[in-house]
């Protein structure tokens, strides 16, 4: 299996955050690890309407939801905002459930739908 990097791209002056592309194939999740435990915060340091699009992300771990609850509060302490989409896998959707951050975090069903209530 390849490797994707994660991507950030400009979408109306909204930022979106990919880890894949089309129909690419699942994104490895150590990769997601390391990006979410070294990268993440600096990556995404200037962007105050971000959407972080997990589409073929099959599960996260506290190693992600951590650093991502982080850039929630620093991006509403600024005066952005942050939005999820891709939530597509059960998994993926469980642990959104069970820790209860399906009610923390906006949650789209499409990235277009993302991107649209950021901008």
């Amino acid at each position: 299996m390849q490797l994707y990097q994660p991507t950030i791209t400009d979408e109306g002056g909204v930022q979106v955050l990919s880890f894949r592309h089309h129909d690419q194939g699942p994104v490895d999740l150590d990769l997601v690890r390391h990006y979410f435990a070294t990268t993440f915060l600096d990556a995404t340091a200037g962007s105050l309407r971000l959407v972080i699009d997990l589409t073929g992300v099959p599960t996260l771990d506290s190693s992600c939801l951590g650093p991502l609850v982080q850039k929630l509060r620093l991006a509403q302490q600024a005066g952005g905002r942050l939005a999820l989409t891709g939530i597509e896998s059960p998994a993926l959707e469980e642990i959104f459930a069970l820790t209860r951050f399906d009610k923390v975090f906006p949650i789209y069903k499409t990235r277009a739908d993302a991107v649209a209530a950021l901008v």
